[in-house]
């Protein structure tokens, strides 16, 4: 059956509030643009909201998981787990193994296995093909996503009461940064000539675009004390009417405007500013634009969107 899917551009918007939307690795502290004062957001973060909605709330296969056993930077170890319990049509083509694992469909996936390998199963050694292979994913998002307002980050402390002897009851204080206010725009794309490879359906977008929205808004990894505070805010597909079609700064197509003479760093809720998509609506009417596919749960938002020439409200 021929793909139906048509080349498209992703724009994602949440807002947080007290929290620490994605900090370093290393320091823990959320990412900042001195520069800019804003707030930046990581695909790689984007991802683990989605993948956990699949796995923990859809109960989806996926790839890269904490939970098989291996750790989820072991290539080698996930694969052979998932062939040894995780292969119920008994494949053994690493590649198409690796294509039944939806993060894989949508955002590749890499075996490390040789081209030929022997993985044990029920005790006895079976031969796997296509063992060294890499998927690169139809969707992608930014490597950093920036807030649309500044941010000035609040120090937050806290204390801690855990016995580490028997005879130590001594807590700790802890000091953080905090997020007071953001509202964040993920960018993202779509590609139906890299989805044919990975074997990416409709159902699967879909499926993304809910874990999106819900993963990120308080299920899967989103529900933790330094993520709760999360509301999704609106989802477009901007999808074009050729392949082969771009357009520029999709990113810069919403205004974040506020209201009272505040400026970026005083807002607090959505109650402090307007969106404006009049950019958004121009370029809906060019012939680049084949149509632009939204969700949201707020009414202000949709009574802006809905009715205008090519938006079309969608469900999740």
């Amino acid at each position: 059956m021929a793909n139906q899917l048509k080349k498209s551009e992703i724009l994602f918007l949440y807002e947080t509030s007290y929290n620490i939307p994605n900090g370093d690795p290393f320091t823990g502290e959320q990412r900042y643009d001195e520069e800019t004062k804003k707030i930046l957001v990581s695909d790689v973060r984007m991802k683990r909201y989605i993948r956990t909605y699949f796995e923990d709330i859809k109960k989806l296969p996926i790839y890269v998981s904490e939970k098989t056993g291996a750790g989820k930077t072991d290539s080698k170890g996930v694969l052979t787990w998932i062939a040894q319990n995780r292969n119920m049509n008994k494949l053994t083509d690493i590649g198409e193994l690796l294509k039944e694992q939806i993060d894989v469909r949508l955002f590749g996936g890499i075996s490390t296995l040789d081209d030929k390998v022997k993985i044990k199963i029920d005790g006895k050694d079976v031969e796997f093909i296509n063992g060294h292979v890499q998927f690169t994913g139809p969707v992608q998002f930014a490597l950093l996503n920036p807030s649309l307002n500044e941010v000035n980050l609040r120090m937050h402390q806290n204390t801690t009461h855990f016995t580490s002897k028997a005879d130590n009851t001594q807590g700790s204080i802890g000091t953080t940064t905090l997020v007071p206010y953001s509202l964040i725009q993920v960018h993202g794309w779509f590609n139906p000539k890299v989805a044919e490879r990975t074997g990416m359906t409709e159902d699967d977008l879909k499926l993304m675009y809910e874990g999106l929205w819900y993963g990120t808004s308080g299920d899967g990894s989103s529900h933790s004390r330094s993520k709760v505070g999360q509301n999704s805010v609106l989802l477009l597909e901007i999808e074009y009417a050729k392949d082969n079609q771009k357009i520029y700064g999709v990113e810069r197509l919403i205004e974040l405007k506020p209201k009272d003479d505040k400026k970026g760093e005083q807002l607090r809720s959505m109650d402090d500013y307007d969106l404006d998509f009049s950019k958004l609506i121009t370029i809906a009417a060019t012939d680049k634009v084949e149509k632009i596919k939204f969700y949201t749960e707020i009414m202000s938002i949709k009574s802006k969107l809905i009715g205008n020439p090519k938006f079309e409200a969608i469900v999740l």
